[in-house]
């Protein structure tokens, strides 16, 4: 059987009006959509304490106004730099306000320190006006951009897993979230001390134990707290004198007695500090992690080991994956602020 054609008339003038629409639907629908627009530098997800920059395009209007919405935040949205803020259609102070530059784009340094963020996915709106977010009509142009942020981690090793007395060791690790400082305490024995390291810019630490500093610790089971500073960048469980103190509550309150006639020793000071560290007022929850090592006499005989790790502890206590470091030979830091104390 022939194959049968089928001839449809052609149309220039129909045709050439179709093409027409469809392009000049397409090019309105873009401008629509790129009105305003909103990306996040990095891979979305953020320790709290780190910077967040926000950047996009407005070619709607000469001011770009921010706002975000996620847990514990108002349904149409809260101000980005002070997130338990509501917004408020029509008025500007409400939001958080950055200037379009002339070539119709924006960027904004987003400081997630020091803010009442909690952990969890948010979501990030740009507007050419003044809009909340459960006031948005068809012509509200705006963008958006969901990020999460977490906690900020910690964690650590130590090297050797025995330390010798008399002999040097380092305490290595990573703290994500940009602190400027992590603080180290062991706690032993009759024996507490509590010493402030720096963080470098790609997250890692070092805390170098010197001859004198195990010299001074009895042969024995003790336990490294390594602590993190948080978004507030403030260790809020901290040591003054003879005491633990919690810095938040009542502007400060002696926690328990770490030296001392009548002080908590060995285990009892090790796990009055993990409580002081979950201690419910502190509204930053403490991340901290905790290795238990041993101490040996010079010469005593000691079976070889792999460094002791531990994995950071929140409070409530999470479970979070352990980073490697480096070992004993990391470099030397000089031990500013070292506090020992030897009871009687």
């Amino acid at each position: 059987m022939p194959a049968v054609q089928i001839l449809i008339p052609v149309n220039p003038v129909r045709n050439t009006l179709l093409l027409l629409a469809c392009f000049c639907l397409l090019v309105s629908c873009a401008c629509a959509a790129t009105a305003v627009t909103v990306t996040a530098v990095g891979d979305r997800s953020y320790y709290l304490g780190e910077k967040v920059i926000f950047r996009g395009q407005n070619t709607d209007s000469d001011t770009t106004y921010l706002f975000i919405t996620g847990p514990n935040i108002a349904a149409g949205g809260g101000k980005l730099t002070s997130p338990r803020q509501a917004v408020v259609s029509g008025n500007p102070d409400t939001f958080t306000v950055v200037k379009t530059q002339p070539d119709k784009t924006w960027e904004f340094p987003f400081y997630t320190a020091n803010l009442p963020f909690d952990a969890g996915s948010y979501t990030l709106y740009a507007v050419s006006s003044p809009v909340a977010l459960n006031q948005f009509g068809n012509t509200t142009a705006s963008g958006t951009v969901s990020i999460i942020l977490k906690k900020p981690f910690i964690s650590a090793v130590i090297s050797p897993a025995t330390v010798v007395k008399g002999k040097g060791f380092a305490v290595t690790g990573f703290a994500e979230g940009d602190p400027p400082e992590v603080q180290v305490w062991i706690i032993g024995g009759n024996t507490a001390l509590a010493a402030k390291t720096p963080v470098n810019p790609d997250a890692s630490f070092t805390f170098t134990g010197t001859e004198a500093v195990s010299g001074n610790l009895p042969a024995g089971q003790y336990w490294l707290f390594v602590q993190h500073s948080m978004q507030n960048n403030r260790f809020d469980i901290d040591m003054s004198g003879e005491w633990v103190r919690n810095l938040k509550l009542n502007n400060g309150t002696n926690v328990f007695k770490i030296s001392g006639p009548g002080s908590l020793q060995g285990s009892d000071a090790a796990d009055a500090l993990v409580a002081a560290f979950s201690d419910p007022d502190i509204q930053n929850e403490e991340t901290y992690t905790v290795i238990p090592f041993q101490v040996a006499d010079a010469g005593s005989p000691i079976t070889p080991s792999t460094p002791a790790t531990t994995s950071p502890v929140q409070s409530p206590a999470q479970s979070a994956p352990l980073q490697y470091a480096a070992p004993i030979g990391a470099g030397v830091l000089l031990l500013a602020g070292l506090v020992l104390w030897k009871r009687q």
